[in-house]
């Protein structure tokens, strides 16, 4: 096949989204206006890098669409500028961009009358996602996946509700270990409430280990009698609820590589050699699936070699500023040298509306498509053997790991 066709194949299989920020209260699924999908937060970065104001939101309408205009068009050589044409040409017909490459007022304010128009139609979402096959779409918080305007497309890997309360008690106690024993048996009732109801998995707690390290893994058989450091209480919830998942057959989603305190303004994915090595005793101690979800580009081989050494680990998704072409190029190829396809899954769009979910779903697909392309044409894989990779990392490998279930 050439590489149109492998472009053509790959948007025609189903895909999982992993994690999302859709369907949150109050907010739409679908984009409501342009500058739901211009001022979404990873684009917006690239904008205030050349020069788009931080309070843009506050501007005078023209003076907002003007200095969009020319921020977008400072920025055309990058893949975020290629997606937001992507989303405009695709979904609703219309070029941002000129004969020339160069955006103007006057196709902002035709394109925000097309959103607009858009977003009241009733089967608006559901036609997106059809676009690219996008079967289920994961959030992590229980009460946000049912969505309505997509019936059935909806899963959950929900943090902890008692997260916030037990690391209060925690800190506040002068007996801590009463408290972790309290928390411990708490965490198991709200598990198996969760277990009950169907639910697979849930998003622990990573902040703690990128905090303590080897220190924060091996807490749980040293918890202090008293002065709790905030990161020790993180971390013991964290052990808890790994052996509640333990106990139930349940899998952990572990965001790892971004270091929140970095600025003020902004977190960053921050390089440290040894962030998943030092894991490894976790992978040791519990038996609950451990799904490494990465934002700092060079752990995509740490956690490729984690997931082919232990059989409760896998790799989810690039994360944060991992999420480039060039760093799935290289977890691609990592992956598909030493994890089984069954142990891999690849989209975690991060989107906050569906036009986004579309966009980064597309790129993703595209550098698939391409990366199959030479892996075929190479001879490393089959045709055969190329596309079920791709359907594997796509949406099979985690539909069976979040709900046991494969269309």
């Amino acid at each position: 096949m050439k590489r149109r066709e492998w472009r053509e194949a790959i948007t025609e299989l189903p895909v999982f989204d992993t994690h999302t920020h859709l369907n949150m209260p109050g907010v739409p699924i679908p984009a409501q206006t342009f500058w739901d999908i211009a001022h979404y937060f990873w684009f917006q970065q690239e904008l205030w890098s050349v020069g788009y104001p931080l309070d843009a939101p506050a501007l005078p309408e023209v003076a907002r669409r003007e200095a969009f205009a020319a921020a977008f068009n400072a920025a055309r050589n990058t893949h975020w500028h290629l997606v937001v044409r992507s989303i405009c040409h695709d979904l609703y017909g219309l070029a941002l961009t000129d004969e020339s490459g160069l955006t103007t007022s006057d196709r902002i304010v035709a394109l925000d009358a097309a959103i607009r128009e858009r977003a009241a139609q009733p089967t608006w979402a559901q036609s997106v996602v059809d676009r690219l096959a996008i079967r289920r779409i994961a959030v992590n918080t229980l009460a946000e996946a049912d969505f309505v305007e997509l019936p059935g497309i909806g899963a959950a890997v929900p943090t902890w509700n008692g997260h916030g309360a037990w690391l209060a008690r925690l800190l506040g106690s002068s007996e801590p270990q009463v408290e972790l024993e309290a928390a411990r048996e708490a965490a198991r009732r709200d598990v198996a409430a969760l277990r009950a109801i169907g639910i697979r998995g849930m998003r622990v707690a990573a902040e703690p280990f990128e905090a303590g390290g080897k220190a924060a893994v091996a807490l749980i058989d040293n918890y202090p009698n008293r002065h709790v450091a905030p990161w020790q209480a993180e971390a013991a919830l964290s052990h808890i609820l790994f052996d509640a998942l333990s106990e139930h057959g349940m899998f952990a989603q572990l965001f790892l590589g971004i270091e929140r305190d970095v600025s003020p303004r902004t977190s960053m994915a921050v390089d440290v050699p040894r962030r998943i090595t030092d894991l490894y005793p976790l992978f040791e101690r519990y038996s609950c699936g451990l799904e490494l979800v990465v934002g700092s580009p060079t752990d995509n081989m740490a956690a490729a070699q984690a997931a082919r050494i232990y059989p409760n680990v896998y790799v989810g998704g690039l994360w944060w500023y991992n999420f480039r072409a060039s760093t799935y190029a290289d977890a691609m190829q990592a992956r598909v040298e030493a994890v089984p396809a069954s142990k891999s899954a690849i989209v975690a769009s991060d989107a906050r509306c569906i036009e986004w979910c579309y966009g980064k779903i597309l790129l993703v697909k595209w550098l698939l498509a391409d990366f199959m392309h030479r892996q075929v044409r190479q001879g490393w894989l089959t045709k055969d053997d190329a596309l079920w990779v791709a359907r594997e990392w796509l949406h099979d490998a985690a539909a069976r790991r979040y709900v046991s279930t494969v269309a």
